[in-house]
């Protein structure tokens, strides 16, 4: 098994501890998605931490920096620190992939665009999330994009819960990765507890 970059490492330590509860047995945790779990995942308190945005933006780009891709982003409002740490750590390896935000819904004014940033009409793009559970605010995500007449290359999400979700956007056509999985934290969390 081939072991994680140090900078996925400290990454996943961050999330255990500052993004990931279990719930106190008997309960459990509502989610976006409508459904119930006895683990709540926030990554926004990593993503909106300085060094949890460098570690994602580090752990992402090594992932893509070879794709050729011309935007990073996703649906507002879990991709969108994501979407910047992954530009801004690009640009300190002098290769810029410009971030880009999907709007719920498209503009009421303007040029009426659902898709904002600068990137170029038709490009090939990346799309983050940061967790994937039922797969459908990325689904958004990936449709609002096809309507622009932008090309997705991959998505890659922070923490796949594996509810189904990523299989749900596989079947698009479009690779689905994540950098862990729920079963990941559950492991951290557990060899934590046993260090302490």
């Amino acid at each position: 098994m081939t072991k994680p970059p140090p900078h996925q490492d400290a990454l996943l330590n961050l999330i255990v501890r500052h993004a990931f509860r279990a719930a106190n047995k008997g309960e459990s945790f509502h989610l976006s998605s409508g459904g119930q779990s006895p683990f709540y995942i926030d990554c926004k308190q990593v993503s909106l931490d300085a060094e949890g945005a460098f570690l994602i933006g580090e752990a992402i780009f090594g992932r893509i920096k070879g794709l050729g891709a011309g935007g990073v982003g996703g649906m507002t409002l879990g991709a969108d620190p994501i979407a910047t740490a992954v530009s801004l750590v690009s640009h300190l390896h002098q290769q810029p992939i410009p971030a880009f935000i999907v709007r719920k819904e498209p503009k009421g004014h303007g040029l009426m665009k659902q898709v904002e940033g600068p990137i170029a009409p038709q490009a090939k793009v990346v799309v983050v999330e940061d967790v994937i559970t039922t797969g459908g605010s990325t689904l958004r995500a990936l449709a609002a994009l096809s309507n622009e007449g932008y090309c997705v290359l991959k998505v890659i999400a922070l923490v796949d819960r594996k509810e189904g979700g990523a299989a749900r956007i596989a079947e698009t056509g479009t690779p689905c990765e994540s950098l862990f999985t729920l079963d990941d934290l559950i492991r951290a969390q557990a060899g934590m507890k046993q260090s302490a």
